[in-house]
């Protein structure tokens, strides 16, 4: 053959393999499962765009974000050891924390980057969700059905759009990873495949412990959909996926239980030692209870009917639901006990026949408990984001259960897809309005207070945030209102000293603060709040061991470096006074406090004469927060003085 016949045989070659690569992507494009699944993630993203241009928020996402010196160190070797050793507000998850670093590492302090983050995992979460059930059950439009009810429904808003809740979106990321691997690992057995599950599965404990009831899970899904399990004891010899699939061995159904329950020992063991972790602590940060057992039990059985209502009927939903930390009322506790009861007799009498909803109520019931208040850990009663796993489930019911009227009442079908529809654009418009309860800290806050009672941390938050914007005639009654339920809690204490601090009254800020160091030894906070109370009383050798302890417990503390500056620098030690606070300027985390800062010190420079060195505090204060009017109002001086 020619040369110039052997390029034309390539050339053709190469045409035909571009024709079928061409093929191949459109054949994948027009296939509905992937034109689905691109429809899922686009409407999943639609929906939470709005969260990009949220802040963060005053619940927690201090301790993750802005206040957290070590997220804000970025990407290093330094920071990724520290994310595996802390177990900062009481939870071993160095996975989580590594995100919250990257993020860091990429946006800064930009939330809409830190949010958009959180967007997309939730957005991955739900397309994996929908393509890992088709997977195990062949069922199209059953398993759409369930990611997109997980994909929009109000209760995962907390979970997407609180930064702080990074965890519980990523642990599922890697629950939904994990049993995917496992039913890899069942299709072929094999101790490779075993690993990779279990690898994935750890990689969701290091993200939060909420996934350490994925063994439990496997089990479900042996029994449904994977069908490893048979009441008669009998094999199949189908693939797993199919409506009668069956890989166990043969032999009696109790064999084979003690076989699969075996096979996930290597499950529990990773599960026990992260449970243990957890609860180590959680013990050592304070977050568990001593609430008495009986209260504790019967809370949960509440909760467990109100999230189911709530799965149902979402309405009223808060960041927080206070605790009673009493008995309940009797008929609220016999509804929820007889609710619940009567929802397990009738899965037990019909599990048998429709295997599904056993699976989805145990799951429901089941991923719950780690969370459901027996182990109490926190103030709430409940919480919208312990509802992310365990409503799959319920999901999985209502998608199985709907598809199986259908096929016993045809002429349903239009009803029921109608039905359908408009119960989803239903939960779309509420979960809209719900993300935009999260657009500030004030309108979190302010509808927390409306939707649930006596709820100390929401009054207190929502005065907090008044405070924060200068609004101390509309903080005080929240503030107040706060310390009557709760007077015992140093975060109310420093509230209402900063509120007092605001308003002049020095002598009743010092007492509110001391009140704070007494009920937190480690509030630094107070500390500095406190010697700067006495500061501006002129009580300059009083307000220094409340400085110097606020740096023994955070040597980095910037407020009380700078505060340190200012004693020092009226005591004319202006050489280390300017040490202080160049310390300070470089500790600060938030540009808008590093501004002020650097206006702070270029006001002492230009006391000291220092002018050109106070012109360059100024420039560089007005670099971090460009609309800083004093700043900018004392460089114009400065140049006029030169002019």
């Amino acid at each position: 053959m020619t040369v110039a016949g052997r390029n034309a045989r390539h050339c053709a070659g190469e045409r035909v393999a571009a024709v079928s690569i061409a093929e191949m992507r459109n054949k994948a494009l027009s296939e509905p499962k992937w034109l689905i699944a691109f429809a899922l993630m686009a409407a999943t993203v639609a929906v939470f765009w709005e969260i990009t241009s949220h802040p963060f928020v005053n619940y927690d996402d201090n301790y993750y974000v802005t206040d957290c010196v070590q997220v804000q160190r970025g990407l290093t070797w330094a920071s990724v050891a520290w994310a595996f050793k802390t177990t900062r507000t009481g939870n071993w998850i160095p996975l989580a924390w590594l995100t919250h670093i990257l993020d860091y590492q990429i946006y800064g302090l930009n939330a809409g980057g830190h949010h958009f983050s959180s967007l997309l995992i939730h957005a991955f979460n739900s397309v994996l969700l929908y393509l890992l059930l088709n997977r195990l059950t062949r069922a199209l439009w059953r398993s759409a059905l369930v990611a997109v009810l997980f994909a929009v429904h109000p209760l995962n808003v907390e979970s997407v759009a609180w930064i702080s809740e990074r965890k519980n979106i990523l642990c599922t990321l890697f629950w939904i990873l994990a049993i995917w691997a496992y039913s890899w690992y069942v299709r072929s057995p094999g101790w490779k495949r075993y690993v990779v599950a279990l690898l994935i599965f750890g990689l969701g404990l290091l993200a939060k412990s909420m996934v350490v009831t994925m063994p439990f899970v496997l089990l479900l899904l042996d029994y449904w959909p994977l069908r490893r399990v048979r009441g008669d004891g009998e094999c199949s010899t189908e693939p797993v996926g199919s409506d009668a699939a069956e890989t166990g061995s043969c032999g009696s159904p109790g064999g084979m239980m003690i076989r699969l329950v075996l096979e996930k020992v290597p499950f529990l063991v990773v599960a026990a030692a992260d449970g243990i972790i957890t609860l180590k602590a959680q013990k050592e940060f304070e977050t568990v209870s001593s609430i008495p057992l009986a209260i504790r039990v019967e809370n949960a059985l509440v909760s467990y009917f109100a999230y189911i209502e709530k799965a149902l009927w979402p309405v009223k939903l808060a960041v927080l639901y206070p605790h009673p930390r009493s008995y309940l009322p009797g008929l609220e506790v016999g509804i929820a006990v007889a609710a619940v009861a009567c929802i397990s007799v009738a899965v037990a009498l019909g599990g048998r026949r429709i295997r599904y909803l056993g699976v989805g109520w145990l799951w429901f019931i089941g991923t719950l408990i780690p969370v459901i208040g027996i182990i109490q850990a926190g103030s709430q009663s409940m919480a919208d984001r312990y509802a992310y796993i365990p409503f799959i489930g319920i999901f999985i019911v209502i998608a199985w259960g709907l598809n199986d009227l259908v096929e016993r009442y045809k002429r349903l079908k239009d009803y029921v897809i109608v039905g359908a529809v408009c119960g989803i654009f239903t939960l779309v418009i509420v979960t809209r309005i719900q993300i935009g309860y999260w657009s500030s800290s004030i309108a979190l806050w302010d509808h927390t207070a409306k939707v649930t009672e006596n709820n100390y941390i929401a009054y207190n938050n929502l005065g907090e945030a008044l405070l924060t914007r200068g609004m101390m005639e509309e903080a005080a009654p929240w503030l107040y209102k706060s310390a009557e339920i709760e007077p015992d809690h140093a975060s109310v204490q420093m509230n209402l000293g900063s509120l007092a601090l605001s308003t002049g009254r020095l002598d009743d800020a010092v007492g509110y603060f001391n009140r704070a160091i007494e009920l937190d030894s480690n509030c630094y906070d107070a500390y500095n709040k406190a010697g700067a109370a006495l500061l501006r009383k002129g009580q300059l050798d009083e307000s220094v061991p409340y400085f110097t302890m606020a740096l023994e417990i955070n040597p980095g503390f910037a407020p009380a470096l700078a505060n340190m500056g200012v004693v020092l620098d009226a005591r004319g030690q202006f050489g280390e006074a300017a040490s202080y606070f160049e310390g300070a300027i470089h500790s600060a985390l938030d540009p808008g406090l590093a501004a002020e800062l650097r206006y702070m010190y270029g006001m002492i420079l230009a006391k000291h004469g220092e002018m050109g060195k106070a012109a360059d505090q100024f420039r560089g204060a007005l670099k971090l927060k460009p609309d800083y009017f004093p700043a900018s109002d004392a460089l114009s001086k400065i140049r006029a003085g030169n002019g």
